[in-house]
């Protein structure tokens, strides 16, 4: 099992050079500053005392603003991590811990968190053989605790207007990401010239418009080729790429390898 914990401090400048998905579970907690992080369709702005939660396989983005510098600490831990406790509570159960992206802790509770926080940088420093079991019981804590928090009401955040429209125009595209949609169409669907909608997605998303749509597709080619038989041909239509040699070159570009070298790597034909 994996588990790694980071204090980051970040330049209101910092840009994340790649967005990116990951096959472990994420959780930040912003100690101070301010930003911004898109999850697959869904902007999301982060205050100190927040903590954001990512599983695997989500893309996603931090961009930062508004603030010179920009602290946080950041848990990743593998799905191995979490068998005991579904042993425990269920798998159903334990997933439900993970239903919203961020969690505003309750005013009054940010100490509790935090010291939670210290415990586990505490023992991930490797104090002694307990530290191990330590974490794990630090960590299924606080991942309670903030699935409790989820239940007090979250006060609704309202995006402005043009921001709120570059939402639904990425919830498109995240779910029409296997037909041949084009910049122009989604712009059109959201009342924008294609000039305008592609800086303003790239400005509030962090991604360009085929970035974003590359990532969703290359994610879902991914999947298909671990977890299915089908021939490459046959996936890179099923995930909108109309030609299985513009497929290779993109997936090579962003995974490192051919997909055929990828599905190998795993262990299968």
């Amino acid at each position: 099992m994996e588990f790694t914990v980071s204090r980051t401090r970040r330049s209101f400048d910092f840009h994340m050079p790649v967005s990116h998905w990951h096959p472990c579970y994420e959780l930040f907690y912003l100690v101070s500053g301010h930003c911004r992080i898109f999850i697959n369709h869904t902007l999301h702005y982060v205050e100190p005392g927040d903590f954001i939660l990512i599983p695997p396989g989500e893309i996603h983005r931090t961009t930062y603003h508004s603030s010179p510098v920009n602290e946080r600490i950041t848990l990743s831990f593998n799905k191995e991590y979490l068998k005991p406790m579904e042993e425990q509570c269920g798998r159903e159960l334990t997933q439900y811990l993970f239903r919203n992206s961020k969690i505003s802790i309750p005013e009054g509770r940010q100490l509790y968190a935090e010291d939670l926080i210290k415990k586990i940088e505490y023992e991930s420093a490797g104090q002694d053989g307990y530290s191990g079991v330590m974490i794990e019981s630090y960590l299924y804590e606080l991942l309670v605790f903030l699935s409790r928090c989820q239940e007090t009401r979250q006060e609704p955040v309202r995006l402005p207007v043009a921001e709120k429209a570059i939402e639904e125009a990425a919830e498109y595209i995240y779910n029409h990401y296997d037909t041949q949609i084009t910049l122009e169409e989604v712009a059109g669907r959201i009342h924008m010239s294609p000039a305008y909608f592609s800086k303003k997605f790239k400005a509030v998303t962090g991604f360009g418009y085929k970035e974003y749509l590359t990532n969703i597709r290359i994610r879902e080619a991914s999947g298909m080729l671990l977890n299915s038989t089908r021939s490459i041909t046959e996936i890179a239509v099923a995930c909108g790429f109309g030609d299985g040699n513009y497929f290779g070159d993109v997936f090579k570009k962003v995974k490192g390898v051919s997909p055929r070298t990828y599905r190998n790597m795993q262990g299968l034909v």
